[in-house]
């Protein structure tokens, strides 16, 4: 065991210098007003906390009811579309399921802005579709950035879907058939509950990152659309408004760490969730 724990001290380390020690000046930043990370004429201040209610900032509000909408609404689709590709593919017969496998996971080893840019060269107005007729031209536009989200995120939602329903007891749905239940019956009876488990991973995988990301809307948005991650790039890169951008931060780590906490109870109680 001792040998186990001192392999485990350089994460311990790395843990605490990147994330520790970062949560702990944001937290000091969000109720403090100071001049960048120059703490030495720091003054602890409410004000901070209250200009986020103030009128001419209203715009933080906005940006987080966007966020929560894109993600939402990318969230769904995922959904819509990957959980028939799991059930499918969960249920085919064919041999190379590993090698379909493979090509969905294909995408997600490449570099996220490569995959980004080429998304960006498809929705501009000049675009490789061009030379077949075809012109999409919808950058800057809520539906860029939905459609970028999900590509961008439709594997995690379909992976871990796909991997509960591989474990499903297939005599469960024989013994539900053999009670009278049709196809349909048995997939809400049966299978739909059994696979909560994965649905309930995949939109927490999706929907954190599409959240409180900033690259995709700024991109494929064309920074016409706020988004508090934009926001909040803004105010660390360039207004260098720390103290407004740490109280944001802690914010969205709050809505995380809430949204994890609230599915490892319902887990507690028994629930098929984490």
């Amino acid at each position: 065991m001792k040998q186990f724990s001192r392999f485990a001290l350089p994460y311990f380390i790395w843990m605490a210098v990147l994330v520790l020690v970062p949560l702990l000046f944001m937290l000091i930043l969000s109720f403090m007003y100071s001049q960048g990370f120059d703490l030495k004429d720091a003054k602890f201040s409410f004000d901070v906390i209250k200009s986020l209610f103030r009128p001419e900032n209203r715009y933080y509000w906005e940006a987080f009811y966007n966020s929560m909408k894109f993600a939402f609404l990318a969230t769904l689709i995922c959904f819509l579309i990957g959980y028939p590709v799991s059930y499918i593919l969960s249920r085919s017969k064919i041999q190379n399921k590993n090698f379909v496998l493979l090509i969905l996971i294909l995408p997600m080893w490449s570099n996220m802005l490569l995959r980004l840019y080429a998304i960006e060269n498809l929705i501009l107005p000049k675009s490789i579709l061009n030379t077949i007729g075809i012109s999409l031209n919808f950058h800057g536009t809520t539906t860029a950035i939905v459609v970028g989200l999900v590509l961008m995120y439709l594997p995690f939602m379909i992976f871990p879907i796909y991997t509960v329903l591989e474990k499903i007891d297939k005599s469960l749905l024989e013994a539900s058939k053999d009670l009278g239940a049709n196809d349909i019956k048995t997939f809400f009876k049966v299978t739909f509950p059994l696979s909560l488990k994965g649905v309930t991973s995949g939109v927490i995988m999706v929907f954190l990152p599409c959240a409180m990301g900033f690259v995709v809307p700024e991109r494929l948005g064309g920074g016409k659309i706020l988004l508090l991650g934009n926001i909040i790039e803004e105010k660390f890169k360039k207004t260098g408004d720390f103290n407004t951008g740490s109280l944001l931060s802690l914010i969205v780590i709050i809505i995380v760490l809430g949204t994890l906490f609230i599915i490892s109870k319902v887990d507690a109680e028994g629930e098929t969730l984490l």
